[in-house]
């Protein structure tokens, strides 16, 4: 399967925009419809047993909200709950992907919120590069979690510009975790964050103040603030790819792991596919 070249942390909050033309107070561009790539789900497990191909508690979870996968899928509410999910050519190839690719997907999710919060109070395009690097080439701690469910779906895929098909499969591992592992997670994550090369004291003091908040969210994001943390994300990336050399260096190193990969390539698939 080619790759679908995309941004890991960019898509780890991507879902939150599904539906979303824009968002309130933030001018995000829209791509008209001709040029957006189409992804359909053309089978799905439990799919004769009537299960929907996307059910409620996976769209949910993927948009920052665990509740109702805690309900339907008999989780103790005070567990942290986490998808992640991957693309392989077969069911077995992703859903081993989606098991090896947690820590890609999970450090997504954490540093779209370092590049896009730090990010935005650097005037210092060297140092927006080294939190970037630092923020991306740091993996989040496995320990603690609990498988609790497995979900796939095979999908095709319609290129926009060249009307190619193709068609993989998606595999979602659900995790579960204690707040205390998730607390030790977002500090481990951050701390080795703060050791990257080239940060300054100030850089990392602002990357340390964020500790509290992703406690707090954990798994209850909001909506807003979601789409909000993926705009400021994406406005970094954006001066990044303007002004950065070493940032495009670093993006295609990292690009070269099939399990990030193919974290990368789920994470767009849901994006097109709720659009």
């Amino acid at each position: 399967m080619k790759r679908l070249m995309y941004k890991a942390a960019a898509a780890a909050l991507a879902l939150a925009l599904a539906g979303c033309a824009s968002t309130k107070g933030v001018d995000v561009p829209v791509a008209d419809k001709k040029d957006i790539d189409k992804v359909v789900v053309v089978d799905w497990e439990d799919r004769t047993l009537g299960l929907d191909a996307a059910p409620e508690w996976l769209v949910a979870a993927r948009k920052g909200n665990s509740d109702k996968a805690k309900q339907d899928l008999s989780i103790e509410s005070s567990r942290i709950v986490k998808v992640s999910p991957a693309t392989g050519k077969t069911q077995a190839q992703a859903q081993a992907f989606s098991r090896a690719g947690f820590a890609y997907s999970q450090a997504a999710e954490l540093s779209q919120k370092v590049i896009g919060r730090v990010g935005q109070g650097l005037n210092d395009v060297n140092q927006l590069e080294a939190v970037y690097i630092a923020a991306s080439e740091t993996k989040a701690d496995m320990s603690g979690l609990r498988e609790e469910r497995g979900f796939w779906q095979k999908v095709r895929r319609t290129t926009a510009d060249t009307k190619d098909r193709e068609e993989y499969y998606v595999y979602y591992t659900v995790y579960s975790m204690s707040q205390e592992s998730w607390d030790a997670l977002c500090k481990k994550y951050l701390m080795d964050v703060m050791g990257g090369a080239n940060l300054e004291t100030e850089t990392q003091k602002k990357i340390g103040a964020l500790f509290s908040e992703m406690k707090e969210d954990a798994d209850k994001k909001e909506l807003k603030k979601a789409q909000e943390e993926a705009a400021l994300y994406r406005a970094q990336v954006a001066r990044l790819e303007a002004e950065s050399a070493r940032y495009k260096e670093s993006h295609s190193a990292a690009s070269k792991d099939p399990a990030k990969q193919a974290v990368e390539d789920a994470n767009l698939t849901l994006e097109l596919m709720l659009k």
